[in-house]
């Protein structure tokens, strides 16, 4: 495949596209992704759906990544769709996928750490059952596991941590929640129901940053990690059409000020979201962190994708959950593709370059979903359907 894509506005079918500051290395036609995570010479792609489970791949030539091992989630009704890497060991997700069970007798909610010291042959450490559908996205680092999932007594999801010092025994150490989701606590019910939840929190320092669907975003101080408590609660008014889905820190200041950026998860399908704006990037000034202060709201207009942005998925999913001193952005878009943004004026993002990779096979347009890059700067975007491609981009 060539390196050099056609911009967007020419006319090749379903043709990946691309600015002209992006080469194209490689495509695979992996199952579709919901999270990739690179270690080194490896990549970790949690599938999307079952029974497709976790792949491993060497990637230390990113034209031919090669499969190491694969598995397979661990119940019919399960999908593994998350993937975290620490050292060597593997940490993935255990949520209930609709389709023919019922959630009511689901019976493996929860995560799984592996040890993954020979990647092709990973070895289960431990399983760590939670509650209802399971869990969800979630961060980790040497110490903690930063858990978004249902547990009993709470409406939606919730932040559990973990201490995994010991990967064979995790503990849990603390949680926290939003208000009015611990009904076993007392708490009358709200009445966004299961809408009103954590979508994950992403640590940054004593900090974690929080994407609450429905409603709005959350800044929690960790300094205790045993008594997680909310520096602050932000609900859009009138309400955002679209859920948030990630909040995260730069863990630098830009211009003097203390900067975050968001997305939201542009949903399947419309309906009374219909005529309405496309989930958007954000960017927020969070100097005062009891106070975040919303800078600017980013749509990307329909144009800047060749296909029916009103009737495919279109609008922000995910981004690189890292920002570097060059304040440069990686946004998945969906039907949008790869969207890359300096934000070194964060209250006016520009665009420096895109990527929109051709669709599976049989899939109205691409499902950009998530995005990590390499050491050796390499970018490597996953499809929610299906693909792996691997771009590099020039600034």
């Amino acid at each position: 495949m060539t390196e050099v894509l056609p911009a967007a506005e020419n006319d090749t079918g379903t043709a990946p596209r691309a600015s002209s500051n992006i080469r194209h290395l490689c495509r695979m036609e992996l199952a579709g992704g919901g999270q990739i995570v690179i270690d080194g010479n490896y990549a970790y792609v949690g599938h999307q759906h079952r029974p497709n489970g976790t792949t491993i791949l060497d990637i230390s030539d990113p034209r031919k990544p090669k499969i190491l091992s694969t598995l397979k989630p661990n119940h019919p009704w399960s999908h593994s769709h998350k993937a975290r890497i620490v050292g060597d060991l593997m940490v993935v997700n255990s949520e209930f996928e609709r389709g023919d069970g019922r959630l009511s007798e689901y019976p493996d909610g929860g995560f799984r750490i592996y040890d993954v010291k020979d990647r092709t042959n990973p070895k289960l450490v431990s399983f760590v059952k939670t509650h209802g559908k399971g869990v969800h996205r979630f961060d980790i680092d040497e110490k903690y596991a930063y858990i978004s999932t249902e547990m009993e007594g709470y409406i939606g999801n919730i932040l559990v941590i973990y201490d995994i010092g010991d990967p064979s025994r995790p503990v849990e150490v603390s949680r926290w929640s939003m208000e009015r989701q611990n009904v076993a606590g007392g708490d009358e019910p709200h009445p966004k129901r299961a809408q009103h939840r954590l979508h994950h929190a992403l640590r940054c320092g004593t900090e974690m940053y929080a994407g609450c669907w429905m409603s709005g975003i959350s800044i929690i101080d960790v300094t205790n990690i045993n008594a997680p408590r909310t520096l602050s609660r932000y609900e859009y008014d009138p309400p955002c059409p679209e859920p948030t889905h990630t909040f995260l820190k730069v863990p630098h200041p830009i211009g003097g000020k203390r900067i975050a950026v968001s997305t939201e998860e542009e949903r399947s399908q419309r309906g009374a979201d219909a005529g309405k704006p496309h989930a958007p990037l954000r960017t927020w000034d969070v100097s005062d962190p009891t106070n975040p202060k919303l800078l600017c709201s980013y749509y990307l207009p329909e144009s800047a994708t060749p296909y029916s942005a009103g009737k495919v998925r279109f609008g922000t999913h995910q981004l690189r959950e890292k920002v570097d001193k060059d304040n440069l952005l990686y946004v998945t878009w969906f039907a949008g593709g790869l969207r890359i943004f300096d934000i070194s004026e964060p209250a006016n993002p520009t665009e420096r370059g895109y990527f929109i990779p051709k669709p599976g096979d049989g899939v109205a347009a691409p499902l950009t979903n998530d995005i990590f890059k390499d050491d050796r700067g390499l970018l490597w975007v996953t499809d929610k359907e299906r693909g792996l491609d691997v771009i590099e981009y020039q600034n």
